[in-house]
């Protein structure tokens, strides 16, 4: 079984270690081929391009930035997906893995939507959450490659589900982040015990893990060696509030978050810690 593995970055790079560990053979590509050298010296083979790493793999994994990133590499003319398993594992909108989906049946492929909820810690530990579309049988038969990096799956349904539950998970990590750091901001500007709040906050039912996992970086204003940088949830709340809007929902509240992020990359924060959109929320020396 050989395995291609498109995109290399910061998800990407220790699923590929995983797999590796697992002693499959692994083929890697990425734009960016300096991202690939630390792969190779574990035992990546590196291929030329994109296509490739498709056409001399059984199954392929895509982590790309976006739609138009996947549909690219999947449907380039030197492309052949026949008989090919196509793991889509990109935060994309539901029609956009159903089109995906439908080109690569046509082309005698077989595809899996699997945007995935978690981040390097979790991979590391094998508690990463696949979220699965499409056919459950397929998942199943996935499962010992998968199983090199996650334990966890979902089976949410037709191809579009995993993709509508992965958007309005990431609406979640995006609203909470924004909304913790004004109300911290608001008690350090009061200059009142942050504790005292945090442990009537753990002790309630509004409480949520992600407030005490950023809390640290907030409180030290220090957003390096990101899981997941500010300028990528700038992407999925833009296409969150696309695909909501899609559906006649009301998106003043994340139109709100999507403004103090865009502020946070015009401060240069975008490269860092998506919680470093606090220092958009409260600036120093306010």
């Amino acid at each position: 079984m050989k395995i291609g593995f498109l995109g290399t970055g910061l998800l990407g790079s220790p699923m590929v270690e995983k797999l590796l560990e697992n002693n499959f053979e692994t083929t890697i590509y990425n734009r960016t081929t300096e991202k690939l050298q630390p792969l190779v010296k574990l035992g990546a083979k590196q291929g030329s391009s994109f296509g490739d790493v498709i056409n001399n793999s059984d199954i392929i994994f895509v982590v790309l930035a976006d739609y138009n990133a996947v549909n690219l590499v999947l449907f380039d003319e030197n492309v052949c997906l026949n008989g090919k398993t196509i793991i889509q594992m990109s935060t994309i909108a539901p029609e956009e893995n159903v089109a995906l989906s439908e080109e690569t049946v046509k082309a005698g492929g077989k595809f899996l939507e699997a945007p995935v909820l978690g981040s390097i810690p979790q991979i590391k530990a094998k508690e990463l959450i696949v979220i699965a579309g499409g056919d459950e049988k397929l998942l199943v038969e996935l499962k010992p490659v998968l199983n090199s990096f996650t334990g966890k799956y979902v089976f949410a349904g037709n191809i579009g589900s995993a993709s509508a539950i992965k958007l309005s998970l990431n609406h979640l990590i995006a609203s909470l982040t924004a909304s913790f750091s004004l109300s911290l901001g608001y008690l350090r500007e009061q200059n009142v015990n942050h504790e005292i709040f945090m442990d009537i906050l753990r002790a309630s039912a509004v409480y949520a893990p992600t407030f005490d996992k950023k809390l640290g970086k907030m409180l030290n204003r220090d957003f390096n060696n990101p899981n997941f940088p500010l300028k990528h949830m700038l992407k999925d709340v833009n296409l969150m509030l696309d695909a909501f809007g899609k559906v006649n929902l009301d998106t003043a509240q994340l139109e709100g978050v999507q403004h103090i992020i865009k502020s946070g990359l015009n401060m240069g924060l975008e490269n860092l810690d998506y919680s470093s959109l606090y220092n958009a929320v409260h600036l120093e020396n306010k």
